[in-house]
Order: structure tokens, then C-alpha cells, then sequence
């Protein structure tokens, strides 16, 4: 494979994963998450609470206090996970400035 066509098959990844978080934003919650089935459980028990009884509401927030610690817990679990290259990445963040490209033009 060429580099020329490595770099567009990641460019089409890149967009696709982008596309599915436009369309689909709870999905960027389980991206290098370790924990994001046990996200995905909350999320499905939390479909089934309205808030209205006092109990429910308790038991909501209770739900979603969890899940934001499960959410920090699982991300940084899968970062002392990934490789040294990621982690430097992370680390000291970008330098390079981005643009967006519209292939319509």
C-alpha cells in the first residue's frame, strides 16, 4: 500500500468516526474507555428513570455520579494502557494547527 492511499484510508476513518459522533454524541462517552459496557449499562438503566417519584430521583443522581466516575476511571485506565506515543502525545498536547478540508470546493 502507498502512502498516499494510507493516508486517505486514515482520512476516511478519521471522517467516519467523526461523522458517527455527530450523529450518535453518547458514543464519544465509550471512545478509550475500559469501562464503556459498564457506561452503556448505566445509560440503558437510566433510560427507565424519569425523576418524578423522590426515590427515582435519588436513585438517578446516585446513577449519574457513577457514571462520571466510572467514565474518568475507564479513560485513564485505557491511557496507562495505550503505548508511550499516545501517552506523550496527551502529555504535551498539539502544536500543529488544524483546518478543514471540503472536498465540495
Amino acid at each position: 500500500m502507498s502512502k498516499r492511499s494510507r493516508d486517505i484510508t486514515e482520512y476516511y476513518i478519521q471522517t467516519l468516526s467523526q461523522q458517527l459522533a455527530k450523529k450518535f454524541p453518547y458514543l464519544s462517552d465509550y471512545a478509550c474507555n475500559v469501562y464503556a459496557d459498564k457506561l452503556a449499562q448505566i445509560d440503558f438503566m437510566l433510560e427507565f428513570l424519569d425523576g418524578n417519584d423522590p426515590e427515582e430521583k435519588e436513585l438517578k443522581d446516585m446513577l449519574l455520579l457513577f457514571r462520571k466516575r466510572i467514565k474518568l476511571q475507564g479513560e485513564a485506565l485505557w491511557f496507562m494502557q495505550a503505548g508511550e506515543l499516545t501517552n506523550l502525545g496527551l502529555k504535551l498536547g498539539s502544536t500543529i494547527r488544524e483546518s478543514k478540508w471540503n472536498p465540495q470546493l
